[in-house]
């Protein structure tokens, strides 16, 4: 129950600030036009407390998921019941309209850039690799990347059509392309080599994701054992907590994902695994169990020892990073909706609504402040494009109005309220659809997140 009500209170905190910085920006530019603000509101339905001044309700209201900026005559009906006053938001020029719809969004993408430049002047928020040139440093056997050819030591020069991407680069591009064909060019001894690599499509945390078993250069020479669960095959072995694997059969055990994929093969099948105690190398023969069709040893391993960002960056420096970076999943978000338009992705695996929105976030607030606002400027970044979307009641969809009517006017025509009202319509129900099949995958996706047994079947296997 605590962890439900701290993952509650850490959404809330998120949306909240997320969205009034959002509102801001149109609160703000509307007041700079001299537009008069009814109401600036944080939540929706009824009023619970706040305050009038300079001829705005500036309130709390009951459902905290959201909030909005009412100003007077933004609503084509007012129109209808005579002419509007020159402060009605209407009744103004078509491009302070314009900058007025902007700026909702435009705040939020100043807040995506704002958020990590602030964290790279401290330090950098993540482990140091992912911001180093990406030079292969291990490859899971059987993966994409052995079956295409790469090779440890191969330096990435372009990955996906990227020129010299990070580490993090790599990682973020491999998981939003499952089941897809990426080019990679490698430098190999001096030479240039091109080789397409085709991605494998796992199950991830929410959605299916993109797998190439590339690796960064390990940060350690095997992997040391933290639990063993009770009855699986590892327990039987004699295998103890502190256990350094470093070799199952004639594979180098470097990271624990090459481990997992080797076992994960291994189903029924006898493996000689070499580990050290106390310096003494010894070996053991165990044999994986299925586990929804993947086999398993029953441990879990120490985490690596990540060696984190420690360089303070000038702000100049941290807001041209900060930039780079957002500029670089803006391009993956685009790219995502594209093949959504296509067919090639689902609205599921695009989207997330409200309660993995909570869930990424309390589970990001657990990691620390800095994780929490590398998020945070993730779903701000989102927020800022999603509005940009060219939909009817949506920030996007006013832009397009307004083009719309600046068009119609230069042809001599004009845009009935009419017509303006049915537009909104259909745009109102697109996205009620859209909220509507998020969050039931949201819920969807979360029970069945649930119902999956935590512990695996018995298993057997031979000392």
């Amino acid at each position: 129950m605590l962890d439900f009500v701290t993952t509650l209170i850490v959404f809330l905190f998120v949306i909240g600030v997320l969205i009034f910085v959002h509102e801001l920006g149109h609160f703000a530019v509307a007041k700079l036009f001299k537009i008069r603000v009814e109401v600036f509101s944080l939540g929706f339905g009824p009023r619970l407390f706040g305050f009038r001044r300079g001829g705005t309700d500036y309130r709390i209201s009951a459902i905290p998921l959201g909030g909005y900026v009412k100003m007077l005559g933004e609503n084509p009906e007012e129109a209808r019941l005579g002419p509007l006053p020159p402060e009605a938001f209407l009744a103004r020029p078509k491009w302070q309209r314009f900058l007025v719809a902007l700026a909702g969004p435009a705040m939020n993408l100043l807040l995506a850039i704002a958020l990590p430049a602030t964290l790279f002047m401290v330090s950098y928020p993540g482990p140091a690799y992912r911001v180093e040139k990406a030079r292969i440093g291990a490859i899971v056997p059987g993966s994409p990347a052995e079956r295409a050819g790469l090779r440890p030591g191969d330096v990435i020069l372009e990955f996906d059509g990227h020129q010299n991407p990070t580490w993090g680069e790599v990682e973020d591009l491999t998981l939003a392309k499952p089941n897809q064909t990426v080019v990679v060019v490698v430098e190999r001894e001096g030479r240039r080599l091109r080789v397409p690599l085709t991605l494998e499509a796992v199950q991830g945390r929410f959605d299916i994701i993109g797998e190439s078993g590339l690796l960064p250069p390990p940060t350690t020479d095997g992997v040391v054992i933290a639990q063993i669960e009770r009855g699986s095959p590892a327990e039987a072995a004699g295998l103890r907590p502190g256990d350094k694997i470093v070799r199952i059969d004639d594979v180098e055990i470097t990271t624990f994902p090459i481990l997992v994929a080797v076992v994960g093969r291994s189903i029924g099948k006898e493996l000689t695994l070499t580990y050290v105690r106390e310096g003494e190398r010894r070996q053991v023969k165990v044999v994986p169990f299925n586990d929804r069709g993947r086999g398993r040893i029953g441990i879990a391993p120490e985490p690596e020892p990540l060696q984190r960002g420690t360089v303070r960056m000038g702000m100049g420096a941290a807001l041209r990073e900060s930039f780079r970076q957002n500029l670089f999943y803006a391009r993956l978000t685009l790219e995502a909706l594209v093949e959504v338009l296509r067919g090639q992705r689902t609205v599921r695996e695009t989207f997330a609504g409200p309660v993995r929105i909570a869930d990424l976030s309390g589970k990001a607030a657990e990691r620390g402040l800095k994780e929490l606002l590398v998020v945070m400027s993730l779903i701000s970044l989102s927020l800022g494009l999603f509005n940009l979307l060219p939909i009817p009641v949506l920030d996007g969809g006013l832009i397009l109005m307004l083009f719309v009517e600046w068009g119609m006017g230069l042809a001599g025509r004009e845009l009935t309220m009419s017509l303006r009202e049915k537009i909104q319509t259909v745009g109102l129900a697109l996205i009620l659809l859209l909220m509507g099949y998020v969050l039931y995958s949201d819920i969807a996706i979360t029970l069945s997140e649930r119902a999956r047994p935590e512990n695996p079947p018995p298993a057997h296997a031979k000392p």
